[in-house]
């Protein structure tokens, strides 16, 4: 009776190898004519410009080049009536590499740039340049997307054995990028003045709904401005020059995904590559930003792959291959809110107005435990406000304090272990702060921080390709009266577990069922047996 096979065919990342990284970026943000010179640097903020990274591969090797961008709000030394506050923008480059054995030019590369930590200088001497010294992680990930044939039944003899592994792996229907320009104008508050000059604008991306109809996702979201603008008012009625605002612009965007169906699921991020603001009129701000979206659409499959097959009753030969794909464990998100109740320092001066708080989140320590991802790290404050001094009295009108505060969040996964492969994002999704009504020199934050995360483990599997059945040999002649028979095999065989052994394995090496050595020894659970432990191997027929 011959063995028939059931086939399906997987498209899956096979893992070539991955490496982090961390090194030091060094640059210098040198200010453009018309920029007056530096008196005081108020602060400093540096984001990866995703679209400027390259890689390259190398045998054995990738090198990735980028560009950070590098955005400085300092105090002009100006004479007094100047508008004092300036904000100059820059970037610096930056160069990392990975060793990953087997890597070739035609496979796919993932790369991850992280910020860790920014710090800036600035030397009263060299008053048109600020120093910075940003510390970065590069993750890299080689794979080589295939298509692979996996076998997931094997039928035939009454006695044939299968054995057969469940593996979770991520079917990928494809993946997309598109670029999306969302332009609007914007009304400031009437509670604000009117509108001089704009100094600095910055932006975060949010989706708020994600859907996938045949062969396309579909991205709704909104867009929070933050606008930093020298205000127009009267000399004969002194006000604080610079004001903020926030606004928020919705979008909507879509990438085409082929095979993209509604059940399947998706990745989605929605990055801001540039955005720039010019005021329209006087209580008019024109906002264009450049939505940088990219999609991976896929079909989490659980397979019942055939790692082997054998017959007690029949010679069978196995085909067999290797592969070498990520399972995947699980993935979830999970949500914290983050309250603090902040001093400002005592050299700086009390609170008169907070324009703006901006909150990252640098990682200290992530780890799996079993069945959860645990993450620490600090919460960095960068709080920008106004100050509430006497009438009359000329002072610097902004301050910047900066805070830090301790945090921990986790998600839960069934089945990670701590030797299994974590993938995560943490990410800041809102962050505000208010001054507290009975003494202004206090302020509450709050934040908002989210981690995704994802663990997958690398399994090297050889699975069965092929069975093949050789050809039948001709039946031997009947033995003639007086010829020696060949002894007879024992009725039984007692065997000792060996460290490693399995049920299949002794099965296999005796030609025998596993269910027959399972009722020969009433073995209530098959995955447990035990060395030293002494088995029944009955005879076969």
């Amino acid at each position: 009776m011959g063995v028939t096979l059931t086939r399906e065919f997987i498209r899956v990342d096979q893992v070539v190898g991955e490496e982090r990284r961390q090194s030091v970026v060094e640059g210098i943000i040198t200010l453009p004519n018309g920029k007056p010179d530096i008196e005081r640097v108020i602060s400093i903020t540096a984001n990866v410009n995703t679209e400027s990274l390259e890689t390259d591969i190398l045998d054995d090797k990738v090198v990735v080049d980028g560009e950070i961008d590098v955005d400085a709000l300092y105090v002009g030394d100006v004479p007094e009536g100047s508008q004092p506050v300036h904000f100059v923008e820059g970037s610096v480059d930056f160069s990392c590499f990975a060793k990953i054995p087997g890597a070739k030019k035609n496979m796919d590369v993932r790369v991850k740039v992280k910020i860790e930590h920014v710090q800036f200088s600035f030397d009263p001497q060299r008053p048109r340049e600020i120093k910075v010294r940003i510390i970065i992680e590069c993750f890299i990930k080689v794979t080589q997307r295939v298509k692979i044939e996996v076998v997931i039944d094997a039928t035939g003899p009454a006695d044939l054995q299968v054995l057969r592994k469940a593996l979770r792996v991520e079917d990928v229907i494809g993946e997309a990028k598109a670029q999306n320009i969302v332009k609007s104008d914007v009304t400031i508050p009437e509670v604000k003045p009117d509108i001089e000059q704009v100094l600095k604008v910055e932006a975060k991306a949010h989706s708020n709904e994600v859907k996938i109809i045949d062969n396309k996702i579909i991205i709704e979201g909104v867009l929070e401005v933050g606008i930093l603008y020298v205000a127009d008012v009267s000399e004969a009625q002194p006000q604080q020059p610079v004001h903020f605002v926030e606004i928020e612009v919705p979008f909507t965007q879509f990438v085409e995904i082929p095979g993209a169906k509604e059940n399947f699921s998706r990745i989605v991020r929605v990055e801001v590559e540039h955005i720039k603001a010019r005021k329209k009129d006087d209580r008019t701000i024109t906002v264009e930003a450049i939505l940088n979206v990219r999609a991976k659409v896929y079909e989490t499959k659980v397979l019942e792959i055939v790692l082997d097959v054998f017959s007690p009753s029949e010679e069978l030969e196995v085909e067999k291959t290797l592969i070498k794909v990520d399972q995947v464990i699980g993935e979830d998100e999970n949500q914290i809110v983050v309250k603090e109740h902040l001093t400002v320092p005592p050299e700086k001066p009390p609170i008169e107005q907070i324009y703006k708080t901006n909150c990252r989140a640098e990682v200290t320590e992530a780890r799996i435990l079993d069945g959860k991802i645990v993450v620490e790290g600090k919460l960095i404050i960068e709080t920008l406000y106004v100050a509430d001094v006497p009438a009359g009295l000329p002072q610097q009108p902004l301050h910047f304090v900066e805070n830090e505060v301790e945090f921990t969040t986790f998600v839960e996964i069934p089945g990670a272990l701590e030797n299994m492969t974590l993938d995560f994002d943490l990410i800041v999704e809102r962050c505000n702060a208010s001054v507290d009504r009975n003494d202004n020199r206090k302020y509450e934050v709050r934040a908002i921080i989210a981690l995704r995360a994802k663990v997958t483990e690398l399994v090297q599997l050889q699975i069965v390709t092929d069975v093949i059945e050789p050809e039948e040999e001709e039946k031997p002649e009947e033995e003639k009266p007086g010829e020696e028979k060949e002894p007879e095999k024992p009725s039984m065989t007692i065997y000792i577990v060996q460290r490693g052994d399995t049920l299949w394995s002794i099965a296999k090496r005796y030609n025998v069922t596993v269910d027959s050595i399972v009722k020969a020894n009433n073995i209530t659970q098959p995955d447990m047996i035990m060395p030293g432990q002494q088995l029944v191997i009955p005879r076969t027929m």
